[in-house]
């Protein structure tokens, strides 16, 4: 049954979410401050270093020149350590700087997401709405203004990709349960999961740079008669490497002449014989941007690494990244180190230099080919591992911002008797001060709820309420309520249909396709108990065509939405007559209603849910609001 009771969303939740807003532009600007001083300093230590190296280049020189060396030298020592000293402290400033930029970007999307400034945010996830899947549209789930902007602050694509499959395709109420666990202990650390967001902002990976990494990283390394190649090349410049310098040595020692010049030639020789093979193992590693920055997340896993989890999820997905023989923040540096190495290729001097004194580029590729071959497989699952922590890390930044203003865990319950049962049941999209809040309870499957009412009083607003709630609960995020306990379901939904001219449909007809699809939904669900039942949720059915042939077609469809015993739902109206369905399945049907009031000069809303039917109407109320009057004659 539908509860009376509503309210104006307390102004403690606007108290709360007014200081968290605040909080987050106080750190925003503590941070500036500081990225500030930081950039100050970076300045400072660029001038000293500068400054040091001409005064040790100037007296260095003048030393040698004058062959004053205890008059020029002690000021050139100087400066060469100050040049030094200066380039030791320039790092750590350098290294804090994105990272402070990065925490001045999330309080800043922190306070305008609270605030629900909207175009502040820079993922809308729109590119994640699915034709396919109406109610991704139809209730705001992706897009501008989107539970997606709401939840999500991962920065990893593929965490976003997770988070919008979980926002497209409910979790099983185990795997929800073990979500939000995991969800709530992050929550409680929320310092830990900014710093692991904001690392990932300082990579800034794209999902088509991450996938060319995996890629690289699985392709049959063993198996490749180039990896082949390379290995026998790196066995080569071990032995070749060692003689050739044995005969400058010797060169030097006794004054010959020919054999370094012969040993450094055939060096120079096998290079130039073997770089075009060895290349082809590198060069899209690094000269191009595809997967090169996959080498900053070593920060991210280190967060991980080091951090102890307490809850059996968030323990298994740490174990998971440190059991497998050395950790991926020590892959990751291993393979930084090989590919700033072999980098030298695309500096001409220093490449001929390398090549021809050490065959350096046969040495690191030998050791790129086996860092694939011992930790490519990693790679992906790492990765992995890596998106789940930021998807729990996005939910649970959305529980700290919300906690305390309205909004709730919910509880996903298989067995649960009402299937879906809400108290104070508020849309989280709206601005807290215009939130009105509903109880509402569907006792079990099979059931209907009929909504009526007039122009603009909130029954669309109340049946995307109820939308938005049931996805956050089975993607294991908090909702917008006191109290919810509900089934795992699936929704199906038609609201705000449009005509459809590139299909060749009008709007009815593009209704009545939606209401074929939701009938063929329930009756899966029906046919197949393997199958979660369906939440449909249907906004003024049938309402492009005359009310006579509405009334009927309306009739059928609810006693067929009716016959399927697992699903239930909500659907509104404007047609009075359609709540006959209660008298033919008292048991099974149920009205309510919500209403207005005209005073002669504006119309007022209290958007409360009240039991039975609509005993007002507007429409004349509102013409007459616009200046244009019916003619009285009509009224009798």
């Amino acid at each position: 049954m539908e509860s009376e009771t509503t309210s104006v969303a307390p102004p403690a939740h606007e108290r709360v979410l007014a200081r968290r807003i605040e909080r987050h532009r106080r750190q925003a600007a503590r941070c500036r401050r500081l990225a500030q001083r930081i950039e100050r300093r970076i300045a400072v230590l660029s001038t000293v270093r500068l400054v040091a190296f001409a005064v040790a280049a100037l007296f260095g020189w003048a030393a040698y020149y004058d062959d004053l060396p205890l008059v020029y030298g002690p000021v050139a020592a100087a400066g060469l350590l100050a040049f030094l000293a200066a380039v030791y402290l320039h790092r750590t400033p350098h290294e804090r700087l994105p990272r402070v930029t990065a925490l001045v970007r999330l309080h800043d999307e922190g306070a305008a997401r609270l605030a629900g400034e909207w175009d502040a945010l820079p993922d809308d996830g729109a590119r994640y709405l699915d034709p396919g899947v109406p109610h991704t549209r139809e209730l705001q789930v992706f897009g501008r203004g989107s539970l997606y902007q709401l939840v999500c602050r991962a920065a990893l694509p593929w965490a976003r990709d997770r988070l919008a499959a979980r926002l497209h395709a409910p979790l099983s109420a185990a795997e929800v349960e073990s979500a939000q666990s995991a969800a709530r202990e992050l929550a409680r650390t929320s310092a830990f999961c900014r710093r692991l967001h904001a690392e990932g902002r300082i990579v800034e990976l794209s999902g088509r740079q991450l996938g060319a990494f995996v890629a690289w990283a699985e392709a049959e390394a063993t198996a490749s008669t180039d990896a082949a190649f390379a290995r026998t090349c790196r066995r080569v410049a071990f032995i070749a490497v060692p003689l050739t310098w044995a005969c400058i040595v010797a060169s030097a020692s006794f004054g010959l002449a020919s054999p370094w010049r012969i040993a450094l030639g055939l060096q120079l020789l096998f290079h130039l014989a073997t770089t075009t093979r060895l290349g082809r193992l590198y060069t899209e590693l690094v000269d191009r941007d595809e997967a090169r920055p996959f080498v900053g997340l070593r920060r991210m896993f280190q967060r991980v690494e080091r951090r102890r989890f307490h809850g059996p999820r968030l323990q298994a997905l740490r174990d998971a990244l440190v059991s497998s023989g050395a950790r991926p923040s020590a892959r990751l540096t291993a393979l930084e180190t090989i590919t700033d190495s072999l980098a030298v290729r695309f500096n001409p001097l220093s490449a001929l230099l390398a090549n021809g004194l050490f065959l350096w580029e046969a040495f690191w590729v030998g050791r790129l080919v086996d860092w694939r071959t011992r930790h490519g497989a990693h790679v992906r699952p790492d990765l992995e591992t890596l998106a789940e922590l930021e998807v729990l890390a996005s939910v649970a930044g959305f529980a700290a911002d919300t906690a305390g203003a309205g909004f709730t865990w919910p509880t996903l319950d298989a067995d649960a008797r009402p299937v879906f049962s809400g108290t104070a049941l508020g849309h989280p999209l709206f601005p807290v001060d215009r939130r009105r809040t509903n109880d509402f309870t569907l006792e079990a499957g099979g059931r209907l709820t009929l909504v009526t009412g007039s122009n603009m009083a909130g029954k669309s607003s109340f049946l995307r309420t109820v939308g938005v709630n049931a996805i956050l609960a089975q993607a294991g995020a908090p909702v917008c309520a006191a109290s919810l306990t509900l089934v795992p379901c699936r929704l199906s939904t038609s609201i705000q249909i449009t005509d459809a001219p590139e299909q060749g449909l009008s709007r009815f007809y593009a209704e009545v396709k939606r209401i074929r699809r939701i009938l063929d939904d329930c009756a899966a669900a029906e046919a197949d108990p393997g199958l979660p039942p369906r939440l449909y949720l249907v906004d003024e059915m049938l309402s492009g065509t005359n009310s006579r042939e509405r009334n009927l077609a309306s009739l059928s469809v609810a006693r067929r939405l009716l016959a399927h015993g697992r699903s239930f739902g909500l659907v509104t109206t404007h047609d009075l007559s359609l709540v006959a369905l209660e008298n033919h399945f008292p048991d099974r049907v149920t009205t309510c209603h919500f209403t207005d009031r005209f005073d002669g000069e504006a119309l007022h809303f209290d958007y409360r849910l009240r039991p039975g039917v609509a005993t007002t109407t507007n429409a004349l109320d509102v013409l007459r609001l616009e200046g244009i009057e019916v003619d009285p004659a009509l009224l009798s």
